[in-house]
């Protein structure tokens, strides 16, 4: 354990931003004497032998489809403190064997993510980076589950842009994208432990074990007293269980990573997110059926429901790469012309199809138009179908705070005024409360009312 002032320099001006824009569920000490206050009496707690995990302070509900919700936890600004504090001192250790491949293991500190980099950069030479091809680097899907939004955007642009270059090299006639079952929430805590403590030096063993004490005590709203074996939590500020997660699958990816590269086929992960390259589809239906046999090892297991089969072409347009290619560098988003031909493509997509055959039917190029400042000097007629896009329910029901103001920000006085009254309204018919958190975040960023929502929110919590 570090003394006092060691303990204190984790929690910079770094750490305390990423909380700023959550005040709705943290009450953030306002001053730099609150801060190092608060900080010490946390670190004499946990000297003492005094710190215990707090029951969360709220509990988030995601929409899944069909009524299913993902309940995502928030801890105490405390509790925040003492995870982070561990993985930070740890994320060295624990991030240092990455196999080539796989995103989304960027570190709190940076190494895992300077790995990346240099693997990134050689195929920066032959196509262009995806950073941007996120629409949500402005405000992504994932954004409050980060200290560090835009590593994540960065992080799956990098995976996007191997996909494409994968896709477009025509060595793979075939590709399967497969996921992990309720993965955060089967990883088991003594494997992952026994693991974390053959890489971490002893000086480092109280760290582990404080980490693990609030691993296995954090969720007594389900487990009461008894202590968790199985899980780890997918918070409202996930990057320290992220970490976790990508350590945990380290093994299981060096093994998949040499079963492809012995069958002449490729593998990519991010997250619990798989794709298989190969060239026809009976080897890769066995190789489906290795990888969930090595899953099985580590107790996951492939969710059979997500996994697809279709051709490297499919894959091109399932993900609408020539699209976004449009607009890959930023000087594009300002471009009139090429911001116009981007919507017409999507209005032309909306059209023919539906957008049934494109991911999660068209919303990651609905968000890119969106964050083009050229989007407002199109063809006006063109402007007004894709804003009917952004207005319709299901575009709303997932949209992030920052969407929202976008969206508000295209719309005339009058056309303001009947977007805050239907977002008033969807408030009143949804009962998962993500949207409802996102919707107080926008009122309060733009100073409109929020009473009803706040209303609303508290009604939710009973249900």
């Amino acid at each position: 354990m570090d003394d006092l002032k060691k303990f204190k320099q984790y929690f910079n001006r770094d750490f305390w931003r990423a909380f700023q824009d959550k005040q709705s569920f943290f009450n953030i000490p306002k001053t730099k004497t609150d801060k190092d206050s608060f900080v010490e009496k946390l670190y004499r707690e946990i000297e003492e032998r005094r710190y215990y995990p707090s029951i969360p302070r709220c509990y988030i509900d995601r929409d899944k489809g069909n009524g299913v919700t993902r309940i995502v936890p928030v801890f105490t600004l405390k509790d925040y403190c003492v995870y982070y504090y561990c993985i930070k001192k740890i994320e060295d250790k624990i991030a240092y064997n990455r196999v080539e491949n796989t995103f989304g293991g960027w570190t709190l500190g940076g190494l895992m993510r300077k790995s990346e980099d240099d693997e990134m950069e050689k195929k920066r030479k032959n196509f262009n980076r995806y950073e941007d091809f996120v629409a949500e680097l402005h405000g992504i899907s994932v954004s409050e589950y980060s200290f560090n939004p835009t590593a994540w955007a960065r992080a799956y642009g990098d995976l996007n842009a191997k996909l494409y270059a994968s896709a477009k090299a025509r060595n793979f006639k075939y590709v399967a994208e497969l996921d992990i079952a309720n993965y955060y929430d089967s990883v088991r805590l003594d494997i992952l432990e026994m693991r974390i403590r053959e890489i971490v030096n002893e000086e480092h063993a109280d760290i582990v074990s404080l980490l693990f004490h609030f691993l296995n005590y954090w969720n007594r709203n389900t487990n009461l007293y008894n202590k968790q074996t199985v899980g780890i939590p997918q918070d409202a500020m996930g990057d320290c269980s992220r970490i976790l997660a990508n350590f945990y699958l380290q093994p299981y990816d060096k093994i998949v990573y040499e079963l492809c590269k012995q069958n002449k086929c490729k593998y990519l992960r991010y997250a619990d997110d798989q794709f298989l390259f190969a060239e026809d589809k009976n080897k890769l239906h066995i190789l489906i059926f290795k990888v969930s046999k090595k899953l099985n090892s580590l107790g996951l297991s492939v969710n059979q429901k997500k996994v697809k089969v279709r051709t490297t072409d499919d894959l091109i347009e399932n993900r609408s790469f020539r699209i976004f290619d449009l607009l890959k560098e930023d000087k594009d988003r300002r471009d009139k012309k090429k911001v116009e031909q981007f919507v017409d493509y999507y209005l032309d997509l909306l059209n023919k199809s539906g957008l049934v055959n494109i991911k999660d039917n068209g919303t990651p190029l609905l968000n890119k138009a969106l964050f083009c400042p050229a989007l407002k000097s199109i063809d006006f007629s063109k402007r007004a179908k894709l804003i009917s896009c952004y207005l319709d329910d299901d575009y709303l029901k997932n949209a992030r705070a920052i969407h929202l103001e976008k969206v508000y920000k295209l719309l005339n006085k009058n056309d303001k005024q009947e977007f805050i009254k239907k977002l008033n309204s969807l408030s009143r018919k949804l009962i998962h409360n993500a949207f409802h958190y996102e919707l107080l975040n926008f009122y309060e960023r733009n100073k409109i009312d929020s009473h009803l929502v706040l209303k609303r929110i508290k009604k939710l919590s009973n249900i």
